[in-house]
C-alpha cells in the first residue's frame, strides 16, 4: 500500500468516526453551561419567575432574545402565574411549550 492510499484510508476512516461520534458530542454540547461545567438542563428545572438570562437559556429552546423577552414579560406583569402563562411571551407557541414545559418550574 502506498502512503497516498495509506493516507486516503485515513482520511475516509476520520470521516466515518466523525459522522458516527458528531451527534453525540452536539448533545453534549448543549448540556455544557456558559461557565464550562458539565450540567444536564433536566437535571434540575429552572424557574421562569427566578432566573437570570443566562439562567432561562439553559433551557433548549430559549435563546438570549427570548431570554430578555421572557424577563421583560415577568417585570411587567409581576411574575407568572402559571406554566402556561408563558405562552404569552411572543415567540413561544404551543409546539415550543410543549418542548420546554418539563424543563420550567414557578
Amino acid at each position: 500500500m502506498s502512503k497516498v492510499q495509506l493516507v486516503g484510508w485515513m482520511v475516509m476512516a476520520i470521516m466515518i468516526a466523525n459522522f458516527f461520534l458528531y451527534p453525540a458530542t452536539s448533545a453534549l454540547a448543549q448540556t455544557v453551561r456558559a461557565n464550562g461545567s458539565a450540567v444536564a438542563a433536566q437535571a434540575k428545572p429552572i424557574s421562569i419567575n427566578k432566573a437570570d438570562a443566562e439562567g432561562l437559556q439553559a433551557v433548549r429552546g430559549i435563546g438570549p432574545a427570548l431570554a430578555e423577552r421572557i424577563i421583560d414579560f415577568r417585570s411587567a406583569n409581576g411574575g407568572f402565574k402559571s406554566l402556561e402563562e408563558l405562552k404569552e411571551v411572543r415567540g413561544i407557541g404551543d409546539a415550543k411549550f410543549e418542548k420546554m414545559k418539563g424543563q420550567l418550574t414557578l
